[in-house]
């Protein structure tokens, strides 16, 4: 494949957001010629690091569930799981919010598990596959209902799916193998400047240009090219996943 340039994709199985950049990213021709380095990303201390949670803040987290859906359902994706969390999310009345932040007790969640088994699938040339499948288990994208993707089980019957090694999936993270890559993805996204996923970078003669958002994809393309215009993703352009991105 000849390749037009490269950028570096950030992203977390956590994210709606980055599973609808994922999904757009595998198919649409637009991005076709261009090497994306995939780097997923949540270092496992939150508080007074770069990385933003949203579950820290009630009022953004009820926004990121009803505009992921809204998103989704542009991509062509299913967003029924996504429409009923953005439903259930409720604010709390007679809260004094000058004096008090609302989040939501989330318990600990080791994406860890599901990083280094996406490290171990990309080893094993199929990451972009690996990815979307894990992405379509965590937010119902197609249809078939959700499930707990930090799961070594259900790892397990994605790496089936896409006809990887069931134990070596598994074992990715309890195996130490991914220990310094991550450590380095992480290290590397704080030199990115990365707050939050999906993120978007490339490097230029005078500097970097980042990009934060799945919305921001057609952004991106234009800097990458130098386009005169934004072009448009829409669904219609993303029935068929591009050469390469296995």
């Amino acid at each position: 494949m000849s390749l037009a340039g490269k950028f570096r994709f950030y992203f977390s199985f956590r994210s709606p957001f980055a599973g609808i950049a994922f999904y757009r990213l595998r198919r649409s021709a637009l991005f076709k010629d261009f090497a994306i380095e995939m780097i997923p990303v949540w270092p496992e201390n939150i508080f007074g690091g770069h990385m933003d949670n949203p579950t820290d803040n009630l009022f953004k987290l009820a926004y990121v569930f009803a505009d992921a859906a809204r998103q989704a359902e542009e991509a062509g994706l299913s967003a029924t799981y996504l429409k009923a969390i953005a439903e259930n999310i409720e604010l709390p009345k007679g809260v004094d919010y000058s004096k008090e932040k609302v989040g939501m007790n989330m318990p600990p969640e080791s994406w860890g598990i599901t990083h280094h088994a996406f490290l171990h699938a990309v080893d094993q040339g199929k990451g972009w596959e690996f990815g979307d499948a894990v992405f379509a288990h965590r937010f119902n994208f197609d249809g078939n209902g959700s499930s707990d993707v930090m799961d070594p089980e259900v790892l397990g019957v994605i790496a089936q799916q896409v006809g990887l090694n069931v134990g070596e999936i598994q074992n990715a993270y309890a195996s130490g193998r991914y220990d310094q890559t991550q450590a380095e993805m992480i290290s590397k996204s704080e030199s990115d400047g990365v707050f939050g996923v999906p993120f978007f970078t490339f490097d230029q003669g005078f500097g970097r240009e980042c990009f934060w958002g799945n919305d921001h994809l057609p952004y991106l393309h234009k800097a990458l090219t130098h386009a005169d215009a934004v072009p448009s993703i829409s669904a219609d352009d993303l029935t068929a996943i591009q050469p390469g991105r296995n």
